[in-house]
């Protein structure tokens, strides 16, 4: 089941992220911020398991964060109604409980709120557990030549099919094969090409090979 977690971050903090790194690949993290916002430590998100993770600038002002988030959720309601989608708001304002209510009565689509993603994602990770002592990911054993070989043509191939430029394949190949099997190497990773992409870029090429590694 798609489980999005809508983040008031203003509200919230990175305190609010506790957990993300439990998440797997059927949930999605959205932060809401305006440039009002605390600066966002990297560090907090690094490891956001399998999860997909965007961010949303809005306008400054007063409740613009708040606003922004009831209408989106509203938003994921309308477009996965009768499709079994939860919906959890992270955030310590109580006001959103009334709107979660409002949108689980007429969509059926269960919202819900919470201050910190870790308490919605127990069950989640525990399944993650499960997944992961069936099938290891790669960063959990040693990676040989051969395996490092295969793995640099196979993101290679990931980041130019999702349209990204030769220099950006490689480079990220590059980093993949330089640090996978190593002791946190998919932080490693992550900060990599954030620090050379940018935030929102460095975002979108890490979950388009993330899965890969």
């Amino acid at each position: 089941m798609e489980t999005y977690y809508l983040v008031d971050y203003e509200n919230v903090g990175g305190d609010g992220l506790a957990g993300c790194n439990k998440l797997n690949k059927t949930d999605h993290i959205i932060i809401f911020f305006t440039q009002n916002a605390n600066k966002i430590d990297m560090r907090e998100i690094a490891d956001h398991g399998e999860a997909e993770l965007r961010m949303i600038e809005v306008p400054a002002g007063k409740q613009s964060a708040d606003i922004h988030i009831g209408s989106y959720l509203g938003y994921l309601a309308g477009v996965n109604r009768g499709q079994g989608c939860s919906i959890v708001i992270v955030s310590k304002d109580k006001d959103f409980d009334n709107v979660a209510k409002f949108w689980t009565n007429l969509t059926q689509v269960k919202a819900t709120r919470t201050k910190q993603i870790k308490g919605s994602a127990k069950n989640t990770a525990e399944k993650q557990q499960e997944n992961r002592q069936m099938n290891p990911k790669k960063t959990d054993v040693k990676v040989n030549g051969e395996q490092k070989t295969k793995l640099n043509q196979d993101v290679m191939q990931a980041a130019r099919g999702a349209g990204f430029e030769a220099e950006i394949a490689n480079y990220v190949a590059s980093t993949v094969v330089k640090n996978v099997g190593e002791k946190n190497g998919k932080q490693q990773i992550y900060r990599a090409i954030i620090s050379k992409y940018g935030q929102n870029k460095g975002l979108n090429i890490y979950n388009h090979i993330k899965k890969l590694i």
